[in-house]
């Protein structure tokens, strides 16, 4: 293993913060700790606005890649030999990392925080890249190059590299405050939920389900995707809660076009309860503007009234694809489109209300006797906590 072997990680949105920058970095630097803890390394430290973590593996960095592109709040992370800053020292090893790479054309890109190295940025990307072409005999492209060797040169050593991932950015996870996630088992909640801890918003997340008119396969389902997105916020509690009382007395009473709309009065009412006894502000749903009858401006509108906490739907402009291609990236695609039965759709009306009328959604549901149904849900709700798979 190379002694000399380490990562440099630069953070994204924490670099703008003021005289709270220390806090972000102490949580960042946690964070990257528990996500690279099954594989070597000797310790992270934070220098210069940068992330090191030293002692690693060389030969794994596949590994640190894949761990690391899960760390909320990171920019980009490069493997890293770490020398002394001589241009005859940078030369040798930048040249001995290139040869290791197919490629066809390549750039030097430096950064120079010490400032007592007798070179600019600039003239040491001329001089390693004259230096290398003739070695290598590939033509230099400054932009879209298949090789960026990176020279970061930082309090008295320098750092080269050739292998180097981008992550999500955003803030770390646990620097937010904490919000409440409905989450079924489609394409849509876990990736609005994914949008949310991007932000650093600590999740936990509720499930409805209609078992035992439906099955159980839902609850399967959730529980497969959350050990996925736990390992985005490493770990994460999940509250499963009976909605079929709650389904069959509205739609004992109520007309057909504005069940779902009541439906999810409901579990909004029931997420907000969850919501005050751990201190969550804030509601997270999937909803996506248009996207089905009951997603549209006015049924939202009806939808929220329901409760005091702010719904946050990081989904409602995106379009689908989008949010698809999003779902296969952080890996909750495949699940997502196994069959099952959702709570709601399971109970759709053949003609759902799209544009529903407020007030004419509270007057129907002041004429359904609920009594002892919301206490009842909360009482047979299954609480369980959820580890990155």
């Amino acid at each position: 293993m190379n002694p000399n072997a380490c990562i440099l990680i630069h953070y994204h949105e924490i670099s703008l913060k003021g005289d709270n920058r220390t806090w972000f970095e102490k949580i960042f630097k946690r964070n990257v700790r528990t996500q690279v803890k099954p594989l070597p390394f000797t310790s992270v430290e934070t220098n210069a606005a940068r992330v090191f973590i030293f002692g690693v593996d060389a030969n794994r960095w596949n590994e640190y890649a894949t761990t690391l592109k899960k760390v909320m709040g990171l920019m980009n992370a490069h493997l890293m030999h770490r020398v002394e800053p001589k241009m005859d020292t940078i030369k040798a090893t930048a040249a001995e990392l290139i040869s290791h790479k197919e490629f066809e054309t390549f750039r030097v890109s430096t950064k120079r925080q010490y400032k007592n190295f007798p070179f600019t940025s600039q003239e040491v990307n001329q001089e390693i890249g004259a230096h290398l072409q003739p070695l290598c005999n590939k033509r230099v492209k400054l932009k879209g190059a298949d090789l960026d060797v990176v020279i970061e040169l930082v309090k008295g050593k320098a750092y080269i590299g050739v292998d180097k991932i981008r992550g999500y950015g955003g803030l770390p996870v646990g620097t937010g405050e904490r919000a409440i996630s409905l989450l079924s088992s489609g394409i849509d909640s876990p990736v609005s939920s994914f949008e949310m801890i991007k932000r650093g918003v600590n999740l936990s997340y509720v499930h409805f389900h209609s078992a035992p008119a439906t099955s159980r396969q839902s609850i399967k389902n959730v529980e497969r995707l959350l050990q996925v997105i736990a390992g985005y916020q490493i770990r994460c509690d999940l509250y499963n809660i009976p909605l079929l009382a709650i389904q069959e007395k509205i739609m004992e009473t109520a007309p057909s076009k504005f069940w779902v709309i009541l439906f999810r009065r409901a579990m909004m009412r029931i997420a907000e309860q969850i919501a005050e006894q751990i201190d969550a502000a804030a509601l997270i749903t999937g909803e996506n503007v248009g996207q089905v009858a009951s997603q549209t401006l006015s049924n939202m509108r009806a939808t929220a009234d329901a409760v005091e906490r702010p719904i946050l739907r990081p989904l409602s402009g995106m379009n689908k694809e989008d949010i698809i291609n999003r779902a296969r990236e952080i890996g909750t695609y495949e699940i997502s489109i196994e069959p099952y039965e959702d709570c709601c759709s399971f109970f759709v009306p053949i003609h759902p209300e799209t544009r529903a009328n407020l007030d004419e959604v509270k007057e129907i549901e002041a004429g359904i006797d609920m009594s002892g149904l919301y206490e009842t849900a909360m009482e047979n709700l299954e609480k369980i906590t959820i580890e990155a798979k």
